[in-house]
């Protein structure tokens, strides 16, 4: 089942959060805190838009992002997308991105934006649900 996120589910989509990223190609060392302080400063919005997909009452899945207004509409611009890695490959993903796509449009959104690492298989899992590469932008980034 996917529905939106509920403040309930922070620790749980905080464990999955740190489960998703553990392993390759990002193999990056969340703990359940910040894990919790990151998704928690992502949903303090007004516009905030989160989304879980949750099986036998376990979640096996996330998308957290917040709405802003663009010079034609709405946008989504997704933060954090994960799938519990037990889970991968089973289409609960594109399932997911079909839902928000769904919901948004309805509530009148014209648009989803997100950034995501030349090369990896979220790449490639984007480009096959219907994301196109923008060969006008590019994402920059200065560390301070």
């Amino acid at each position: 089942m996917i529905r939106k996120y509920q403040e309930t589910d922070l620790a749980a989509c905080a464990a999955l959060y740190c489960a998703a990223f553990a392993g390759d190609p990002w193999n990056e060392q969340w703990t359940q805190e910040i894990a919790e302080k990151r998704i928690r400063e992502l949903m303090c919005s007004p516009m905030s838009a989160g989304y879980v997909c949750e099986e036998n009452g376990r979640l096996r899945g996330m998308a957290i992002g917040c709405g802003v207004t663009y010079l034609y509409g709405r946008e989504l611009v997704i933060h954090e997308f994960c799938v519990d890695p037990a889970a991968q490959r089973t289409g609960i993903g594109s399932e997911m991105l079909r839902y928000v796509c769904d919901t948004l449009k309805a509530e009148g959104y014209v648009g989803i934006f997100l950034n995501t690492r030349r090369g990896y298989p979220s790449e490639k899992f984007y480009l096959k649900n219907g994301f196109t590469r923008s060969e006008d932008m590019v994402s920059l980034y200065r560390s301070l």
